[in-house]
């Protein structure tokens, strides 16, 4: 008789193990990476509808000059330049020029002597003119990005991209025009990757991902590109589990690792655990009579530190909830935690107010009002002592959101319009809402005693609000340089700022 084969046994179960283990591992890769897949294409849509909203506004703006009926580089057709400067998001100023010769610009005015134009660095296939980084055009120590189109010059704001944030390691894109001979704007890591542009088969497909997407409308396109995709995205630690588990059971484990990549990965996902679980936190910065110094309220801030005990920034948690439709919860969450913990003050001082930030959506929301109502009953305080902020960043109908804060207002709720001076249409929202207070934003604070645009923007908007009656909060007040140039000049002014007191939670308030 054959001896059996004391090896066979072992020897297959251990084939069939690594087998299993392999198919694990190559199935978690795949699911992984098309994941990261999707979030690279969402990443690059991202940078790319803010491409099209600068180039829209620009595209605006040329519209604009063009329809101006005034001489060129008269005061007339300066003081229009500067209004739609003033109103601009993403340009920061607007010249004209003639002959390829800039005479003037919004900032600077009539130039003493014209400044001619350099070669372009780039021509869109539209005939706009392009200059990247390009120095030394009416300041040797500015250095910007320009575009001309039909006699106007147009220099976009440094802080155009500022808030695209790059999610994960690995990520990057670069903007460029159809032709793929020029470039806009990097993000991310772009090492070799403007050459990937060029020869997009020297991508490594296995462990790494790209997607781009072009305007039919403007010479724009993105280019984004992961290297760092499937297992390789993932830990040390994660890849030993996986492969562990892959040991046990192909297919607990494939169930498992959908379940880790969508409840861990997504910092969306994390911020909805966050928001259902209450654990969105509130800290409290004071507002103070600038001439008393006494406390007359707080502003609410919204505090994110997630499970891994990271803190995230409310600029990034907050878009990524406006972004995921998770901005109504969000507000709820903290307005609900807000009066909860401010209610004894609250009772206690019936002078003291609390303003809490909301969105335009909340303001429209017959059920916001609703749920306002039923936190106030609980807390047992005045509606006059509840601040509503509100940015101009809204998109929504002013006839509807000025109809929604008429009615807030007639329940006895205060409206504060917020960031005042860097969104979209403050004047025009001036002309057709009333607000209780209107708060400066502290880009024009830093400006104090600096002789700069800034600084006299601020005194001409210090000076303007004081004819609506709104009470005015000057934001961002670190110094006391600036405190004393407020107090001398503007004593009426409510505070706010480091100066002042830190944002600090509810606990340090009581005590």
């Amino acid at each position: 008789m054959k001896p059996a084969n004391p090896f066979g046994r072992p020897l297959l179960f251990l084939l069939s193990t690594l087998l299993m283990m392999a198919v694990t591992l190559g199935v978690t890769h795949l699911v992984v990476a098309a994941y990261d897949r999707d979030d690279l294409a969402s990443y690059a849509r991202h940078i790319m509808a803010r491409g099209l909203e600068v180039a829209n506004e620009s595209h605006n703006i040329v519209s604009n000059v063009n329809a101006i009926r005034f001489e060129a580089c008269s005061d007339r057709f300066l003081d229009e330049i500067r209004y739609l400067s003033f109103t601009s998001v993403f340009i920061s100023d607007i010249g004209y020029t003639k002959d390829r010769q800039l005479k003037c610009t919004a900032m600077r005015g009539r130039l003493p002597e014209p400044v001619t134009m350099s070669i372009p660095d780039a021509v869109t296939r539209y005939g706009q003119r392009i200059w990247t980084s390009f120095s030394g055009i009416v300041d040797p120590r500015i250095t910007a990005d320009m575009m001309e189109s039909k006699n106007v010059l147009l220099f976009p704001t440094p802080a155009a991209f500022r808030d695209i944030y790059v999610p994960y390691d690995g990520f990057g894109a670069v903007m460029i025009n159809h032709q793929r001979d020029h470039i806009f704007r990097l993000f991310g890591e772009t090492s070799g990757l403007v050459k990937d542009v060029s020869e997009p088969g020297r991508l490594s497909w296995w462990h790494q991902a790209q997607f781009s997407e072009c305007s039919k409308k403007y010479d724009i396109c993105v280019m984004a590109r992961n290297t760092q995709i499937g297992l390789f995205s993932l830990s040390a630690t994660a890849v030993v589990f996986i492969t562990l588990a892959g040991l046990l059971a192909g297919a607990i484990f494939t169930f498992a690792v959908l379940q880790y990549l969508r409840n861990n990965r997504s910092l969306q996902n994390k911020l909805k655990t966050a928001i259902s679980c209450d654990d969105i936190c509130v800290n409290y910065q004071p507002f103070v009579e600038i001439k008393t110094g006494k406390v007359i309220g707080y502003e609410a801030l919204a505090r994110w530190k997630d499970i891994n005990g990271d803190n995230i920034p409310p600029d990034v948690f907050i878009r990524l909830a406006e972004s995921t439709n998770q901005i109504k919860a969000l507000t709820r969450s903290v307005v609900a935690r807000t009066l909860r913990e401010m209610s004894p003050l609250l009772r206690e001082n019936k002078a003291l107010f609390v303003s809490i930030n909301i969105t335009t959506a909340d303001v429209t929301d017959p059920e916001f009002k609703v749920f306002l109502e039923e936190e106030i009953d609980k807390g047992g305080f005045d509606r006059r002592q509840i601040v509503l902020e509100i940015t101009e960043r809204s998109t929504a109908d002013h006839r509807l959101l000025k109809d929604a804060l008429v009615r807030l207002r007639e329940y006895g709720y205060r409206i504060a319009l917020d960031d005042f001076g860097t969104g979209y249409s403050n004047l025009d929202y001036l002309s057709k809402i009333s607000f209780d207070i209107i708060k400066i934003d502290k880009i024009f604070t830093d400006a104090i005693s600096i002789e700069s645009v800034s600084f006299r923007m601020l005194k001409m908007m210090l000076e303007m609000l004081a004819q609506t009656g709104s009470k005015i909060i000057v934001e961002g007040i670190e110094e006391q340089h600036q405190a004393d140039f407020l107090l001398a000049h503007y004593p009426k002014i409510i505070a706010q700022g480091w100066l002042y007191g830190k944002p600090v939670d509810i606990g340090k308030i009581r005590s």
